[in-house]
């Protein structure tokens, strides 16, 4: 006969789980107890897994909200208080070319002169110098230059041809083959460049160029910038960077900065460095820039020993004249150099004191004259009587020289 149930506690009892009974005396687990184990740690390896994935969300959760408490979320308001509220008037950090508090997209051509400008533009920013000697600079600023292009060596080359006065409000990192170190797109990453660059005390933040970044970090020039452009954004501000440069390259055809159409949407000014010869980086340079509130057109770039950069937009027939000048320019230092030679007591061969041959003028490697500019540049500056020819025929060779003053 079955007994009913305990009654004692309202509820029936549990039997405890029964063990399994070894098989022998020798401790052996039977088939029966391999099994009860197995499920045992089974359980166990779920249950700390669980506990794991909680715990990552609950860090992330923490994380999230003390990110949301350090951010100050704006407010929104009605367009009739917005337009009443007085606004301080538009400022430009270099006058007609760059706004304050906006960003710049430098595009240009392959061997077209980036690195010139992006010094001569440090040097503006730090000393106040106008840029190119051309354009103001309202106020100055303290520039942090991140270079992906050139190796220590160079770079210090270049930026002591400069000759800044202000070295200490300028800080830069040689970043040749470091390019993945500035993955700001991974937010640890992006912080600890704020802090670099926030301690630097820079305000103004440009990077030269952009193509080894994006190569580095895996993204696609062709429709992923925008993720990059967002992470730039986000390191200005947490940085406390004002204005932002991006150093870019001219696409196949020459006409645009390369890749994503988002590149060309995010700035609040195109600069554009152009060549008359895309080919050739001897051939004149162009600057134009264009944006919002900013219409600067074309114009020519000169260049003296110093890489020191002049943009000239008053140069008449500018693709012809301005080669030319160049040429004049040395015919009369040629024409310096003999009449002190012959001051001296020296004689000169076969031509009188500033005269060349074109063979020599070739070889002078005056900038934009080549074997095939020489010879219509002679003939425009000749019409324009600031070269004299002289061609005595008969298969002799012809002398050009600079007029008498």
């Amino acid at each position: 006969m079955t007994r009913a149930p305990s009654t004692r506690s309202g509820a029936p009892k549990k039997r405890p789980a029964r063990k399994p009974k070894p098989a022998s005396g020798d401790g052996t687990l039977t088939p029966e107890e391999k099994a009860l184990l197995a499920q045992k740690d089974y359980e166990e390896a779920v249950e700390e897994r669980v506990r794991s994935i909680q715990i990552g969300e609950e860090a992330k959760r923490r994380l999230a909200e003390e990110k949301a408490g350090a951010l100050e979320i704006p407010k929104l308001e009605t367009l009739d208080r917005f337009l009443r509220r007085k606004m301080p008037p538009q400022k430009y950090l270099i006058d007609g070319l760059w706004q304050a508090d906006g960003n710049v997209l430098l595009a240009a051509q392959s061997k077209g002169g980036k690195t010139t400008i992006v010094g001569n533009l440090a040097r503006s920013l730090v000393d106040g110098d106008p840029f190119m000697d051309h354009f103001e600079v309202v106020e100055t600023r303290t520039v942090a230059l991140l270079d992906f292009e050139m190796s220590e060596h160079m770079l210090q080359d270049w930026m002591r041809e400069q000759s800044i006065r202000n070295r200490r409000n300028m800080a830069l990192v040689p970043m040749r083959g470091r390019a993945g170190a500035f993955r700001i797109t991974d937010d640890a990453t992006r912080a600890l460049w704020a802090r670099i660059i926030e301690d630097a005390g820079a305000e103004v933040l440009i990077l030269d160029p952009l193509r080894p970044i994006i190569d580095a970090i895996g993204l696609k020039e062709s429709n992923e910038l925008g993720e990059f452009l967002q992470a730039f954004a986000a390191l200005k501000v947490e940085a406390g960077i004002s204005e932002g440069l991006i150093v870019h390259h001219y696409g196949h055809g020459a006409q645009r900065a390369s890749g994503d159409s988002r590149l060309l949407g995010w700035p609040d000014a195109i600069w554009n460095g152009t060549l008359q010869e895309v080919n050739d980086p001897t051939s004149i340079h162009y600057f134009q820039a264009y944006g919002r509130d900013v219409n600067v057109p074309r114009g020519v770039v000169l260049m003296d020993d110093f890489k020191r950069l002049e943009f000239k937009t008053d140069v008449p027939e500018e693709s012809k004249t301005v080669l030319y000048d160049r040429l004049v320019e040395w015919l009369e230092k040629q024409k310096e150099l003999d009449e002190e030679a012959v001051a001296k007591g020296e004689e000169l061969k076969g031509h009188a004191p500033g005269e060349r041959k074109t063979s020599q003028i070739i070889s002078a490697g005056i900038k934009g004259i080549t074997k095939h500019t020489v010879a219509p540049e002679l003939e425009q500056a000749r019409k324009a009587k600031r070269v004299v020819l002289r061609d005595e025929g008969n298969g002799k060779p012809k002398w050009y020289s600079a007029p008498a003053s």
